[in-house]
């Protein structure tokens, strides 16, 4: 560390000492002025981050708040270069960080105030990237950062949100099964559509191999289900697993036909309908149907990781990235090796459904479809 950075400290640590809160902060905003490259600025934060650990010790939210947003606005402005260590730090500031700050119940809006924090990190993430999906949305270790914290936090929502670009299957299989299982009042099969929701939307995000170890980890380890294809009784589960076979073999048939086939427990959800029409699109080039893009609450949380002005519908989504090694493997092993057989897990899945609830789409009502090309426009698949 530089001298003039080491006389800082000592008068910063001083000020502490004498419980002079403000000439710290002053403090430690001089040596984030002094900063001139991005090994000054690596110190920098590390007196920054240890002072919020300080500060977030005696619940002193307010300083805490500050000292964390000179922390992002560091990072940002010299462009470091992301870590291990650094994820750590954001993540440890950002547990102390207060959500709202009032002094009667009354006072408490609805306004995060880590919101700023949070947008400053995530575009330093992308900016710092080179991969096209990170830069735009950011590195999925530093969502599962997130991830984490909301989850601990009991902000489930959010931890979703994050989960859903984490990368990490088992890590968000078990968040999802925790979750469901602690929840009052959940009806029969109310696990199994939290499972097809989150598999959609990782599917929107053409994180196929991420879904589908996901998926089997979820069916393996909920107490609720244990079960491996072809699940009997389940039609929801056998869709969705067919539903990513037929994304594994690259068909557009496939994918219309079990959208015609299971509409019996498609019908009526228009979570199921908005994500099946962004799949399409995903994969396929299918045209959008809908409007509201990635739909619901969670559309609206994942637009706002979006850079200012882009439209979802045209994203380069990522090809699968990096997973844990178990995970990958799990993925690479999903069909046991060799190209799938569609039409023998059909048939096993046939066998496993309700009787008469799942039936053959009439002939005359399946034209054979063909995947959407660049030179026309191909007619909308109906999910109503």
């Amino acid at each position: 560390m530089p001298p003039k950075f080491e006389k800082l400290r000592s008068k910063a640590e001083e000020a502490i000492k004498e419980n002079n809160t403000y000439e710290a902060l002053q403090i430690y905003r001089t040596v984030r002025n002094r900063c001139k490259d991005e090994s000054q600025a690596r110190e920098c934060l590390e007196m920054l981050y240890h002072a919020a650990v300080h500060f977030g010790s005696l619940d002193e939210k307010t300083t805490v708040l500050d000292l964390a947003e000179v922390y992002a606005d560091t990072v940002v402005n010299f462009k470091v270069r992301p870590s291990e260590e650094i994820y750590k730090e954001i993540g440890e500031m950002f547990k102390l960080m207060p959500v709202t700050i009032s002094t009667t119940p009354s006072e408490s809006g609805s306004h995060d105030l880590r919101s700023k924090f949070v947008n400053d990190v995530f575009g330093w993430s992308k900016e710092v990237s080179t991969q096209s999906f990170r830069k735009l949305r950011g590195d999925p270790e530093l969502h599962k950062v997130f991830a984490k914290v909301h989850w601990e936090q009991g902000a489930h929502n959010l931890a979703r949100l994050h989960f859903l670009l984490a990368n990490d299957p088992d890590l968000f299989s078990k968040f999802l099964i925790e979750y469901t299982m602690k929840q009052e009042n959940m009806e029969d099969g109310d696990s199994q559509d939290y499972l097809a929701q989150a598999v959609l939307q990782l599917l929107a995000h053409k994180k196929l191999k991420v879904a589908q170890s996901f998926f089997v980890v979820y069916c393996r380890d909920h107490p609720e289900i244990k079960q491996s294809f072809p699940f009997r009784n389940s039609p929801l589960l056998n869709f969705i697993w067919l539903l990513l076979t037929a994304l594994q073999l690259q068909d557009f048939n496939k994918f219309v036909y079990l959208v015609e086939k299971y509409q019996p427990v498609l019908h009526g959800d228009c979570e199921y309908k908005g994500a099946l029409d962004k799949v399409g699109q995903v994969f396929f080039k299918v045209p959008p149907k809908h409007d509201s893009g990635f739909g619901g609450m969670f559309g609206g949380l994942l637009k706002g990781l979006m850079p200012k002005g882009a439209d979802p519908s045209k994203e380069e989504f990522s090809p699968d990235e990096e997973m844990p090694e178990e995970a990958r493997k799990r993925a690479e092993e999903f069909y046991k090796g060799g190209r799938p057989d569609f039409d023998e897990l059909n048939a096993k899945a046939d066998k496993a459904n309700p009787p008469g609830l799942i039936l053959e789409p009439a002939v005359e009502e399946m034209e054979q479809e063909q995947p959407p090309k660049a030179v026309s426009q191909p007619s909308e698949m109906d999910l109503d």
